[in-house]
């Protein structure tokens, strides 16, 4: 029995420490269908951030059918809440941007983008990254349009942002790791 429960143990902390990324968790409020397009969601979002698996946490999905937006992230519970119904492309596209912005919040060395980011965007240096005068013109929301872009490979983007090839660089190569 006690050799039963060390080798569980065991293979449970080797399989933590496979580095590979987290599992995306589900509340009840998550419908199947959905539930089935943010799994798969999530494995092309961490797929483009092989080198930075070790400081993905896997964010918790919920599904709400009343919304202000059509999508939200908490960074104090790590949910992000997307609006339903909805198209698949578009509850992808909201997906891959909401798990943009938990990035941001539980990845320390997520900061290290930044500064090139705003440069290759087009931002002052030194500007306030979650912080701009309109939606459009804040420096985290181009950066959760660019990981859209980077994963679906198209430049429609909301609010007419428009990400440049070196942002675009800027955040693959980061995605690489050190």
């Amino acid at each position: 029995m006690i050799r039963s429960l060390i080798v569980l143990i065991l293979a449970v902390s080797l399989s933590a420490c496979a580095g590979g990324p987290p599992e995306l968790r589900h509340d009840d409020t998550v419908p199947d269908d959905l539930r089935a397009l943010a799994d798969e969601t999530w494995g092309d979002f961490v797929g483009v951030l092989p080198g930075r698996h070790d400081c993905v946490v896997g964010p918790t999905l919920s599904a709400a059918w009343e919304l202000e937006t059509r999508a939200e992230y908490s960074p104090r519970t790590t949910t992000l809440t997307v609006r339903v119904p909805g198209t698949p492309a578009t509850l992808r596209s909201q997906l891959l941007h909401e798990f943009a912005h938990h990035l941001e919040f539980t990845c320390p060395e997520h900061t290290e983008l930044r500064s090139d980011f705003l440069a290759a965007q087009g931002f002052a240096d030194g500007s306030d990254w979650f912080a701009g005068p309109t939606w459009e013109e804040t420096p985290s929301e181009h950066y959760a349009e660019a990981v859209v872009e980077l994963v679906e490979g198209r430049r429609t983007h909301s609010g007419g942002i428009r990400i440049t090839d070196e942002a675009l660089a800027v955040v693959r190569d980061w995605g690489k790791g050190p």
